[in-house]
């Protein structure tokens, strides 16, 4: 059950004639996520209301109550071009904005705190129901905490053991299980496993690599390294084209290498060059990951700079991996085992924790 303490968060609603949704895509919701009148009366009343008791108990009687006339006539004053109108809900104001022109039109936070009933108007004028009859308050409130609605208030997020200047494992969580970066390679490596196949080498890996990720249908392995070592075939530096003669490769594997390469836009060149037509490249960078030199650690390539670096190619798929939890837990060194599965893979496009393509020559 929620704490007490949560306030509706920074959000903007489009008010469409037939519905009113989230229209900002942030922190865990999508875009177009439709509201019910219900939902909207407990945003407004957490617009003003931080103590869950006594906002469910306001949110019963304002919902048995008929719509406020002050309510009801604002919203019929309210002139916009078009067909919809945005409101932006944050800090306690509640303003309604022009698409088309992108001006403020009404700022209602003054009838919304004396009503409560600004949102209800505003759904109830799109045709909106309530739903249930006898809704649950608590069962609204949390799906609407869950999609990121509704946050702690200005100071009362606990901290706990977060507060802290060190990461809880300087070894990427090594010391406490596995790495989230390595949790969500090892996802990647599953959805690859049946599509690795012919000569394949990895830059910046082991011959015996083979058989660790289960790639049975490579034909041959060979690791690529910069320096010379037990099961490295292949002596050398990626971004030196000749180190492999073109048009040799059916695969080419390079799982965390491309961070550490001061120009790793050219190594992609050499491994198209390197492929045979048709043949595919396989890589992994982190997102969100503490700096580790191996010699050098360069870059924190996103999903766009994956798509930049391999436009060329002519196809192209980028698997994304993370989200805000998964991506403070790979910053603090915190395990992939102190996590649950849907923490681990629910998806947030905007915290990328681990960035994967697979890219056909």
């Amino acid at each position: 059950m929620p704490k007490n303490g949560l306030f509706t968060s920074t959000v903007v609603l489009s008010a469409q004639p037939d519905r009113m949704c989230v229209k900002a895509r942030e922190a865990n919701r999508e875009e177009g996520f439709p509201l019910s009148l219900d939902m909207l009366l407990i945003l407004e009343i957490m617009l003003h209301e931080h103590d869950l008791a006594a906002a469910e108990a306001q949110f019963t009687a304002v919902r048995r109550a008929p719509l406020a006339a002050d309510a009801k006539a604002a919203v019929d004053e309210l002139c916009y071009s078009g067909n919809t109108c945005s409101i932006s809900v944050q800090r306690g104001s509640l303003i309604v904005r022009d698409d088309q022109k992108k001006t403020p039109v009404a700022d209602l936070t003054a009838q919304s705190r004396s009503t409560g009933q600004m949102l209800r108007a505003l759904g109830i004028r799109r045709n909106l129901d309530h739903g249930p009859e006898a809704p649950n308050f608590r069962e609204l409130f949390t799906e609407l905490q869950e999609r990121g609605l509704l946050v702690p208030h200005v100071g009362g997020i606990d901290w706990g053991q977060l507060r802290r200047l060190t990461p809880i494992c300087p070894a990427f969580g090594t010391s406490r299980g596995t790495p989230i970066d390595r949790y969500y390679l090892n996802r990647f490596i599953t959805e690859i496993r049946d599509v690795v196949q012919g000569d394949v080498v990895e830059i910046g890996g082991e011959d015996g690599n083979k058989d660790v990720y289960g790639f049975t249908r490579a034909s041959g392995y060979r690791g690529l390294d910069i320096k010379e070592g037990p099961g490295v075939s292949l002596a050398g530096d990626a971004a030196d084209p000749d180190i492999i003669p073109a048009n040799s490769l059916d695969s080419i594997i390079a799982f965390n290498v491309l961070e550490h390469t001061a120009r790793p836009w050219q190594v992609v060149d050499n491994m198209w060059q390197w492929l045979r037509r048709g043949g595919t490249a396989y890589c992994m960078v982190p997102s969100a990951q503490r700096l580790h030199g191996a010699p050098e650690d360069y870059w924190r390539p996103l999903p766009a700079a994956l798509r930049e670096m391999f436009g060329a190619w002519s196809e192209q798929t980028v698997h994304q991996y993370g989200n805000p939890l998964s991506a403070i837990a790979s910053l603090m060194g915190i395990a992939a085992e102190e996590l649950d599965a849907v923490e681990l893979s629910t998806h947030h496009p905007d915290y990328p924790v681990a960035s994967c393509i697979v890219a056909r020559k």
